[in-house]
């Protein structure tokens, strides 16, 4: 992954996000957050980029969102509903991951997540997958729950899940991390 020098604000790349732009080459420093509660009616594609803090808790977002080559420092998506789809693809994430809650996609409109190194445990804890889900050739450092059985983990149709690395069968919300990963 290959990111620009172009460091810009968390205001400066919402506002690229609110035109419909894509937010691509740049550092962004702050919580780049997308209003809790709010419905999002654009696609969003960010691309190349190094994020400080990307926060989005329970939006409903109705395109797509892409998420590709990013190394995101923080983030979140607690409640977040992605009925549009979303791709994140060969990404780095440092800190735990929440997507609690959420899921939520339209048949049709595909989550993938392929290709990631994730650092800290992945919650999908009480997710629902409506439509397609694919997760494959991903690193869980610290496991996730997205296979467990007893965390409220839901799938309409069959899901494709393959080539991972890590637990991918916690049976918890664990933000525990393992020091032991190699």
């Amino acid at each position: 992954m290959q990111y620009a020098d172009n460091e810009i604000t968390f205001k400066e790349a919402k506002k690229v996000l609110e035109n419909g732009i894509t937010l691509t080459n740049s550092a962004v420093t702050g919580v780049l957050e997308i209003t809790a509660g709010s419905e999002w009616n654009k696609e969003i594609t960010i691309e190349n980029c190094i994020i400080e803090n990307f926060s989005c808790i329970m939006v409903q977002f109705y395109k797509s969102i892409i998420i590709r080559n990013c190394h995101l420092k923080n983030a979140s998506f607690n409640f977040s509903y992605f009925l549009g789809g979303l791709t994140i693809e060969n990404c780095v994430f440092d800190e735990y991951l929440d997507f609690e809650a959420g899921g939520h996609n339209s048949l049709g409109n595909t989550i993938l997540i392929k290709e990631n190194r994730f650092r800290g445990f992945v919650n999908f804890f009480d997710c629902w997958f409506t439509g397609e889900i694919s997760i494959y050739n991903n690193t869980f450092e610290n496991g996730t729950n997205i296979l467990s059985k007893e965390q409220l983990v839901s799938f309409d149709i069959p899901v494709l899940i393959e080539n991972n690395v890590g637990d991918l069968g916690i049976e918890s919300e664990s933000r525990e991390t393992n020091s032991n990963f190699q």
